[in-house]
């Protein structure tokens, strides 16, 4: 895994982001409004995590350069926090300070450990994706989709570089330790995106989503995800700023 390059990704990434307006008019109907601010709470409410547990896991196995990444993905999940919440309150919405998806999921992730955590954030991951795609494609307010456009350009390159950092455990994995890993995410994934229709679903149905239309899209990504582990690594070539990179250093 070449750590330097998602440093230097990470680091890219935070210069000129272009803010949303969020004063701009909103012209989405108010009933709409109130759904998409309870549903992007939860979200937000998600996201507020300090990375305290992760980081300090992490620091018992992972070298100082890893764990410098690992605290530059911490800070963008921080940001998405700050972009929800922005969001929630231009729609005339009110944070949550609890909710039960966010007590399962923050208790499921901790229970197995620093391995088991990243399992749980990736899921997560491929969920939000799922779900800011849908609710992307089906509104029509700039500071929105421009926000949701920011997160998602993000989760692309979360899910990347977790992806780069499985890879370096994959090649010490039997082929049945793989076929077993395989199975547990997966089943990790149909979980998560039950629990989130549960919460988000209402949400989805009022922008014209069916459950088949997110679930679909979360089996996509997370066929992506798993096709993307057995491929011959690339570093941060999969994401804008690793594209970037890689050129540069093949230059």
């Amino acid at each position: 895994m070449n750590t330097s390059s998602w440093l230097k990704h990470y680091e890219l990434n935070r210069l000129d982001r272009v803010e949303p307006e969020w004063n701009a008019p909103c012209s989405l109907p108010e009933a709409l409004r109130r759904e998409l601010a309870i549903s992007l709470s939860h979200f937000q409410l998600g996201e507020t995590g300090g990375g305290s547990f992760l980081l300090r896991e992490a620091s018992k196995e992972a070298d100082s350069a890893d764990l410098a990444a690992l605290a530059l993905y911490v800070k963008e999940e921080q940001e998405h926090a700050r972009l929800l919440a922005c969001l929630v309150q231009r729609l005339g919405g009110k944070l949550v300070k609890r909710h039960w998806t966010h007590r399962l999921f923050k208790l499921a992730r901790r229970a197995g450990g620093f391995r088991f955590e990243i399992q749980m954030l990736l899921t997560a991951e491929i969920v939000g994706t799922a779900y800011y795609e849908l609710v992307n494609a089906s509104t029509d307010d700039a500071p929105l989709n421009a926000a949701l456009q920011l997160m998602l350009d993000d989760e692309s390159g979360h899910v990347a570089f977790h992806v780069d950092r499985l890879r370096i455990r994959w090649r010490t994995f039997l082929p049945l330790e793989r076929s077993m890993w395989s199975f547990q995410f997966q089943v990790l994934v149909l979980t998560a995106l039950r629990a989130a229709w549960l919460d988000h679903g209402r949400c989805l149905r009022a922008l014209g989503h069916t459950w088949e239309d997110f679930s679909a899209r979360g089996r996509e990504l997370t066929i992506q995800f798993l096709d993307g582990i057995v491929e011959q690594p690339h570093g941060c070539r999969t994401c804008p700023t690793g594209k970037a990179l890689a050129e540069t250093a093949t230059a």
